[in-house]
């Protein structure tokens, strides 16, 4: 890096990024509780949304789980993928060292990673992240719409049932 200024912009960033990522973390540990607990309501009404069923109907009592529990697998798998799971996506011909985002584990002192910073090329370092963010982000949209998909099906299966069950009983 050219001068110091560069270099405490990007440890700024790193910590920047660091704070971020661990807020996000108590979010989504909020959301997903709260979206279990939906859950639970869901399964412990499922008998009332599905029609009564004999000792013959397992495959009934299972297509219906699916129905109603996989939409909320696909949402959580939209939080499952993390920054860290998408930095092998990047490595620009292995000149960026991914010191913006800061991984203890990499590093054998401070001195060993300020060392490594003095080397460090901002430009790369920036556009690596960049890269990888971009991807992380783009893997979570593709997960988010087929988890929404997935729900909308659902909502119609259950839907025609109740329609079917309405019409039969009439």
């Amino acid at each position: 890096m050219d001068s110091a200024s560069d270099k405490i912009q990007l440890l700024r960033e790193a910590l920047e990024e660091a704070q971020q990522t661990v807020r996000a973390y108590d979010t989504k540990a909020q959301i997903v509780g709260v979206g279990y607990i939906f859950a639970l309501g869901i399964v412990f009404r499922l008998g009332d949304v599905l029609p009564k069923v004999e000792r013959s109907d397992l495959l009934l009592v299972i297509t219906g789980w699916t129905i109603v529990i996989f939409p909320i697998l696909l949402f959580g798998f939209v939080l499952y993928p993390t920054r860290k799971s998408a930095a092998e996506l990047a490595s620009l011909d292995g000149r960026s060292r991914g010191l913006l985002y800061f991984s203890p584990g990499r590093h054998a002192s401070t001195q060993a990673y300020l060392d490594e910073l003095g080397q460090a090329d901002g430009m790369i370092e920036r556009a690596r992240e960049l890269f990888i963010v971009s991807e992380l982000r783009e893997l979570k949209r593709k997960r988010f719409l087929r988890a929404l998909f997935a729900a909308g099906m659902a909502f119609t299966v259950l839907f025609g049932v109740q329609l079917w069950r309405g019409m039969v009983g009439a």
